[in-house]
This record gives C-alpha cells, sequence and structure tokens, in this order.
C-alpha cells in the first residue's frame, strides 16, 4: 500500500517530466542565430542590388518614353506632310487627265496612245503633243509630279521605318522592365523569407537564454523562494476575476508529501486562463483529477482540480495569453475540499519552485 501511495504521489511528476519540452531543447543556438543574420544581410544586399538594377531600368525606360515621344511626334508631323503630298498628288494627277482629254478634244488623235503607252505621267507631259497644250494652259508644275510621287513614297518608308523602331523600343522597354521586376519580387520574397526566419530564430534563442536565467535564478533563491518578481515577461493571474491564496508551498500532504505549488480558492466554474502564450497538454489523474499544462517559453505551467476544460480546447493547441482553459472545480484528491485551482511553476520545463512571488506579482 506504501508503494502504491508512492507511485500515485509521484505520478503527475512523472507526466509533467514527460510533457515539458526543455525550453533548452528546442531553442537555437547562438551559431545558428548569427547564420540566420548572415543570411537575412545577403538577402537584403541582394535585395538592394535588385532594386538598384530596377530603378537603373526605369530611367533607361524614361529615356525610351522621351525617344517615343518624338517618335510620335515624328511619325504626326509626317503623316500630316504624307496627307498634303499625296492631296497635291492627286490634284496634279487630275490636271494631267484634263490635260490628256482637251489635247484629245482639239484633235490629237493619237494623245490616248500616248498617255496609255507612257510609263509615268512625266512621260506623257514631254510627248511634244503635249507641250504646248501644257504650256497654252499655264500647267507648268505638272512637270513635279513625278518627283512629288517619288518623295512621297520616300516619306512613308521612312514611315513604317518609325513605326517600327516605336514598336521594338517599346517592347524592348516593357520586357527589361517586366524581367527586372519579376526579379525583383523574387529577392524581396527571399528577403522576407530569410527575416522571417532570423526574427523566429532569434526570438527562440532569447526565450531559451530567458529560461537559462530563470532556472539560474530559482536555483539561488531555492524552490521555496521562488523567481523574483517580473521574472516571466509579461506573465498574468491565471484566474484573472480574483482568487484567494497564500504561500502554501511546502504545506504538508497525504503520504508523506509537501504542497509544491499554491491553491487559489474561487467559485466553481470561475474561468481559468493561459498565464503566458504556450502549448495546451490535457490530462488526468487520481491526484490533480482534470489537469491542463501550459508549455511556454520560459516555463511550464500545471493547473490541476479543474471542474472542466473550456469549449473548444484540445491537447496540442497553440494559445495566447489569456485564453480560457477550463474552469475552478474540486476534482481528484480534491473532493470534498472548497473549489480551488492547483498551481504550478516549473521553470524551464525542469523542477517545481513556489509559484507565490509571481503570482502575487500578478494576481489582484
Amino acid at each position: 500500500m506504501r508503494f502504491t501511495r508512492w507511485i500515485r504521489a509521484l505520478t503527475p511528476f512523472l507526466l509533467l517530466s514527460l510533457l515539458a519540452v526543455p525550453v533548452g531543447a528546442l531553442a537555437q543556438t547562438k551559431s545558428q542565430v548569427d547564420q540566420a543574420k548572415r543570411e537575412q544581410d545577403a538577402a537584403l544586399s541582394e535585395l538592394q542590388s535588385a532594386d538598384t538594377a530596377l530603378e537603373e531600368a526605369l530611367a533607361e525606360y524614361q529615356d525610351i518614353n522621351a525617344q517615343l515621344e518624338d517618335l510620335t511626334y515624328r511619325i504626326t508631323r509626317m503623316i500630316d506632310r504624307i496627307k498634303d503630298d499625296e492631296a497635291e498628288v492627286r490634284d496634279l494627277k487630275q490636271l494631267a487627265q484634263d490635260l490628256v482629254v482637251e489635247a484629245y478634244m482639239n484633235g490629237g488623235t493619237g494623245i490616248l496612245d500616248i498617255a496609255m503607252n507612257a510609263d509615268s505621267i512625266q512621260q506623257v507631259l514631254t510627248r511634244q503633243v503635249l507641250l504646248e497644250c501644257a504650256s497654252d494652259h499655264n500647267l507648268g508644275t505638272l512637270d513635279r509630279l513625278e518627283a512629288l510621287q517619288q518623295d512621297l513614297d520616300r516619306k512613308k518608308e521612312a514611315l513604317r521605318e518609325d513605326e517600327a523602331l516605336v514598336a521594338d523600343l517599346s517592347a524592348l522597354a516593357e520586357e527589361n522592365v517586366g524581367q527586372l521586376d519579376e526579379a525583383r519580387a523574387t529577392k524581396a520574397q527571399v528577403y522576407a523569407d530569410a527575416k522571417t526566419n532570423y526574427s523566429e530564430t532569434y526570438a527562440e534563442y532569447e526565450a531559451a537564454e530567458r529560461a537559462r536565467k530563470i532556472a539560474e535564478a530559482a536555483k539561488k533563491r531555492g524552490a521555496a523562494g521562488g523567481l523574483p518578481e517580473g521574472a516571466i515577461p509579461g506573465f498574468i493571474c491565471p484566474i484573472p476575476s480574483g482568487a484567494s491564496f497564500i504561500n502554501d508551498w511546502g504545506f504538508p500532504r497525504s503520504g508523506g508529501r509537501t504542497h509544491k505549488g499554491n491553491d487559489l480558492f474561487a467559485p466553481r466554474g470561475t474561468p481559468v486562463v493561459a498565464v503566458t502564450d504556450g502549448t495546451v497538454r490535457l490530462r488526468s489523474n487520481s491526484l490533480g483529477g482534470i489537469v491542463a499544462y501550459l508549455v511556454g517559453a520560459e516555463a511550464t505551467y500545471y493547473y490541476a482540480h479543474l471542474d472542466g476544460y473550456a469549449p473548444g480546447i484540445s491537447t496540442g493547441q497553440r494559445v495566447t495569453k489569456g485564453t480560457v482553459i477550463g474552469y475552478v472545480g474540486n476534482t481528484g484528491n480534491a473532493i470534498g475540499t472548497s473549489p480551488h485551482l492547483h498551481f504550478q511553476l516549473h521553470p524551464g520545463g525542469g523542477s517545481p519552485v513556489n509559484p507565490y512571488p509571481t503570482l502575487r506579482a500578478a494576481c489582484p
């Protein structure tokens, strides 16, 4: 019987040692933090280089846009001149046609043959049969028709070349900027990932360092002395609505045990909350009844004699500080006593220390 009682008394502490992951076990080492910082700095340098290249490409793009504006203006002017030249060519051709018809009407029976067989209007005008008619009607300006037509063809060709250049420049500028923009976005994502990794690695390292310092402080003060006030940053009272408690650490318990926590008395069903951010583990045993473990960055916390768990709470769930975990009760070996929360504090997931100084500073 004595051995059985000893096993029952030891059960919650055995469970706690199995469930509570030592903070330092998964923490990042200083060398890992330094490596994460180097990766972040390298990614930032790459991102800055990409930004510089993109800025240069954008400046080049602006220069190309300026060229495009000049080309567009030149094309517009060219189109206007071509329209004017085409109108003049039409007028001159009409004059030539009128001249041929008039020559024919005046007895130039071969004039149509001459016009039809000529290679150009210029040849028509230089035929003897039309020279006098052209002179009589003051149509000497017709001799510039061929030159005007040739000039018009040159302008159209120049227009086509300018339009092709505009298309090429636009495509080149957009492709260059687009590729660099994509490269910059990729490097920005790499930097964001590296920055996140460094932040997480450094946060884990800091948490491990805090846990180490807390454990050292607890060792110096002794288990009964607990932790100095403020040792666990942001710690809040597990029963924020208020509870009655004293420094009952070490009080005798059945089977020769001593009390390894503090009892916080409050009405049955009073909400019990997470004292820090962490991961919950839900269990039950004959001593603690309905219990919960909260594994935080600096310590593991043990909640016992709960009346039940809060809706939606499950084992392995990550919770934030202030999340309701369960409710005050008197389950386990506390049946018959006033409802209360048995609360333990294990710095770094190790042996328990007196939570009273920490609770006294946080509870109303």
